[in-house]
């Protein structure tokens, strides 16, 4: 923008920022809900993934969201799933998994 947010402005923007900011975590959340529930829906995000020790799940997860970084793709198709929420769930559950396979 050329000019500079008034105070109302600024805190609409905050406000939207950080509904945001929950909306990705609680996607995340259930995401990784979802996998612990069900492994086999990491099969998705790599083939094997499902039946992977949680150290494998954890490493691949982070591949997969550096690859994102570095070239982001957006496929909003049935579902709209999104390559990083994804593998963010991944990295999420990865630690859960690994407390219960003790």
């Amino acid at each position: 923008m050329s000019e500079a947010l008034g105070p109302a402005e600024q805190r609409a923007l905050e406000e939207i920022r950080a509904r945001a900011r929950r909306s990705a975590v609680s996607i995340l959340k259930q995401r990784a809900r979802i996998f612990a529930k069900r492994p086999m829906a990491l099969e998705s995000l790599y083939p094997g993934l499902a039946t992977a020790e949680p150290e494998t799940v954890i490493a691949v997860a982070q591949h997969l969201l550096d690859k994102e970084r570095r070239a982001p793709q957006r496929w909003f198709g049935v579902g709209g799933e999104v390559g990083a929420l994804n593998a963010k769930a991944a990295l999420l559950y990865g630690p859960a998994l690994r407390r219960t396979s003790r």
